[in-house]
């Protein structure tokens, strides 16, 4: 009887440390998936960093009928953003009547300079200018200006419209990112803008009915005051 009583008060504990273990994880597993969708949803919040962003400029704003508002660039207000990038991706939102080439050049404080020419969509949509892999990588934990001279009448003037943004690079990430939403909210909680938003756009392309996604996009563009362009075709 001694050994049947302890060998049911084992196999009852047993039974009992199985169910608590299978509470706790189906709880753990609950409050995962709650914290998960928390952090895919929370979209609204991106710190205007306008203390760490130089006093910016304006040049040109207006040329005959080329202006430099026919061109926005997807960046808050403080036209500041960080990037784990040594290439990175600038985003703009065209119009259609907007002109079809610019200049696109990267500089620091100091020696890095790299320029190129540009063509622009004849059409309304949002298009991704990226520093090509020919040119010198942006060094870690440094300071860049871009700007985007634009073209007007297929030709450069001291006067010609311009907008410029300021990129802050971060240690480089060489491991290949997981072209997922997950991994644009760690790019997010990283205040990391210039990747975050360049892979929000190509989630856009590549799942344009996933709801979630757009929801993201629309979240995020809303609160830097973007809202206008957030229904503006991604072009290739």
């Amino acid at each position: 009887m001694i050994r049947l009583t302890v060998r049911h008060y084992i196999a009852t504990s047993l039974i009992l440390s199985t169910a608590l273990g299978i509470l706790s994880n189906t709880k753990t597993t609950a409050q995962t998936f709650q914290e998960t969708q928390e952090i895919q949803s929370d979209w609204s919040f991106w710190p205007t960093d306008d203390d760490k962003a130089p006093k910016r400029t304006v040049s040109g704003a207006t040329r005959g009928n080329c202006s430099n508002e026919q061109v926005t660039a997807l960046l808050p207000s403080s036209q500041y953003g960080l990037t784990r990038k040594s290439h990175p991706e600038i985003l703009v939102a065209t119009s259609a009547d907007g002109p079809s080439q610019a200049l696109f050049s990267v500089q620091s404080a100091d020696d890095y300079y790299y320029e190129t020419y540009v063509d622009l969509p004849e059409a309304i949509g949002i298009v991704s200018i990226a520093l090509p892999l020919e040119a010198p990588p942006l060094m870690e934990n440094s300071l860049y200006q871009w700007s985007l001279i634009l073209m007007c009448n297929h030709r450069l003037r001291p006067d010609s419209p311009s907008l410029q943004g300021w990129i802050q690079t971060q240690p480089t990430d060489t491991a290949s990112p997981n072209l997922t939403l997950e991994q644009a909210a760690l790019y997010r909680d990283e205040h990391l803008w210039y990747d975050m938003i360049a892979l929000l756009a190509e989630l856009q392309v590549q799942y344009p009915e996933n709801s979630t996604i757009h929801q993201a996009w629309h979240s995020i563009l809303t609160s830097i005051d973007l809202a206008a362009v957030i229904d503006a075709p991604i072009l290739p």
